[in-house]
């Protein structure tokens, strides 16, 4: 309807009737959509429908893109593409294109595309805390479910290509979905219509046969995690055939390794966490060895550390969280997830720490068994600690490396920890008193002593990797260490020893120096072994160089 249809001249119009008359007519946006709808298939699809399946994947099926290499120029259209068509934010990408290069007797280079590859045992999923991961049964796609996720990062650490990408404006993470809106459609993905190649398309993989090459112990393309860890369903095909893939001291990755992110606030927490698991186990050994002979006021001074230090550890999490108002939502995942069974361990722990403290300070007469219940569970908390990082199979963070690593942290900084508080009691009561706390302080001197040393030591083997024939990613890992954190390496050594020297000191001491200078020295001891945790703990994050896809600009 326009106004030259109407049968009355303009002049004879109301206002009101030229304005209806007005918002009837349609634009010529509105046109031009009318068109564009009235077609059957989109309007690009006579050059992408041989990119994409024309059914949907049957039983043992499901959808993966598929990467012609000798047709991928490294143009990065199809990074372009994706972040215009999908609404991306500023800085954000779903797809990345880097290059493998490799320095042989007959070098070989290839760019690279790569997104997300929808794997079949999706370690995103398996580790997310609070279920903002869905697979699609009939489509194998890997949905992120934004409005579910809170913002810990950890399917970035879970996921070996590190695809998840975290949007710090949105405070969640972000992934591709392989368009799947757009294939539900009959239309292609924005990267495979973006292509000028055609080297990118959409294909049916046969689950069993990717189960398959997962377990010959495959990979992606030189260099990238092994693909048993999550069965990816992207293949990269190539008519020159795969290169020799020979790790060496020579090649770009290893002479230049990057090191990880920092993540201050899981330093923080996972320090504060063992200092405070530390604190409730020694001062329950303490008092079972002890008895009536040990100072009458550590029992409830241990019970208030041990829960003071474990709250700031939960409230130092929280900071590393993306949308903290929605961290209550992170058991949900507690029959897969690490990260959920880990939230739930040290939460009992701590509720078990206050009734503790509680009971302490009421005589209920059942503090024994409250701190033995509390210190239980504190262990098993810091066992979940380890196996969250663990599970990521990051050798960095194996099991049998960093199970060690945090439980030798529990007794060196709890024991530390008891030592200052058996100290300030000794101090607070009378003579007798007095000495007899200070004495029973040397045997707590020796063992944070003989600790700290032990995983100075532990620390100290692994700089073998650095020798020739060490697995790559540890030795990325040790070159880190010694070159780009070297200096951080001295702190944490410089730490640790003066830790153990100031503890030694108050075994000298105790007893026959000023109580004042036993309180400085153990105070100090505490200090300095918290100290070196704590850079130690952040190097555990930032010298992580595990198998990566390629990523650097092509």
């Amino acid at each position: 309807m326009d106004l030259a249809a109407l049968a009355v001249p303009d002049e004879a119009l109301t206002p009101l009737d030229w304005y209806l008359a007005d918002q009837a007519d349609l634009s010529a946006v509105e046109r031009f959509a009318r068109r564009h709808d009235a077609d059957v298939l989109p309007a690009q699809a006579r050059y992408y429908r041989d990119l994409i399946p024309l059914a949907q994947p049957g039983p043992g099926q499901q959808y993966g893109f598929e990467v012609d290499l000798d047709a991928c120029t490294g143009c990065k259209a199809c990074v372009t593409a994706c972040h215009a068509l999908n609404g991306l934010d500023d800085g954000e990408s779903w797809r990345r294109v880097g290059s493998v290069r490799i320095d042989a007797s007959e070098p070989y280079q290839q760019t690279v595309t790569a997104a997300c590859h929808h794997c079949v045992e999706p370690a995103c999923l398996i580790g997310c805390p609070v279920n903002a991961y869905e697979k699609d049964p009939l489509t194998g796609i890997v949905v992120h479910l934004d409005d579910q996720c809170i913002g810990c990062r950890y399917c970035v650490l879970t996921c070996p290509y590190e695809v998840p990408r975290y949007n710090p404006e949105r405070g969640i993470v972000r992934k591709c979905d392989l368009c799947a809106d757009r294939l539900e459609a009959g239309e292609a993905p924005a990267c495979v219509q973006s292509c000028p190649n055609a080297a990118i398309r959409v294909s049916l993989v046969e689950v069993a046969d990717a189960r398959a090459s997962a377990v010959a112990g495959a990979t992606l393309v030189p260099g990238a995690p092994a693909s048993s860890i999550t069965v990816p369903t992207t293949t990269y095909a190539s008519r020159r055939g795969a290169p020799p893939v020979r790790e060496s001291p020579d090649s770009p990755l290893d002479q230049r390794p990057t090191r990880g992110q920092a993540h201050l606030p899981l330093t923080v927490m996972l320090v504060l966490t063992q200092v405070a698991v530390g604190a409730s186990v020694v001062g329950l050994g303490v008092r079972a060895l002890s008895g009536e002979a040990g100072p009458g006021g550590l029992r409830p001074a241990s019970a208030l550390v041990a829960l003071g230090v474990g709250v700031l550890a939960l409230g130092a999490s929280v900071l590393h969280l993306g949308r903290p108002a929605y961290a209550f939502r992170a058991v949900l995942g507690i029959r897969r997830s690490w990260l959920s069974r880990e939230i739930v361990a040290f939460g009992v722990f701590a509720a078990l720490a206050a009734a503790h403290g509680l009971a302490v300070f009421l005589h209920a007469g059942v503090e024994t068994t409250l701190g033995a219940l509390a210190a239980s569970a504190g262990v098993v908390g810091v066992a979940c600690s380890a196996q969250v990082y663990a599970v990521t199979r990051r050798r960095w963070w194996a099991l049998a490396t960093t199970a060690p690593k945090f439980f030798l942290t529990t007794v060196a900084t709890g024991s530390a920890a008891v030592l200052v508080i058996t100290v300030v009691v000794a101090l607070a009561g009378d003579a007798t008193a007095e000495r007899t706390g200070l004495v029973s302080g040397r045997p707590l001197g020796v063992l944070v002593a003989t600790v700290v040393a032990a995983k100075l030591a532990w620390e100290g083997v692994f700089l073998r990797h650095l020798r020739l024939g060490a697995p790559p990613d540890l030795r990325r890992s040790a070159r880190l260490l010694v070159d780009d954190l070297g200096r951080s390496s001295r702190w944490r050594a410089g730490f640790g020893a003066a830790g153990a020297a100031a503890a030694l000191g108050v075994v000298f001491v105790a007893g026959q120096a000023e109580p004042a200078m036993v309180l400085l020295l153990a105070s100090a001891a505490f200090v300095a072994v918290v100290a070196g945790e704590l850079v130690e703990r952040w190097q555990f994050f930032t010298a992580a160089a595990p198998p990566r896809m390629p990523s650097e600009p092509a």
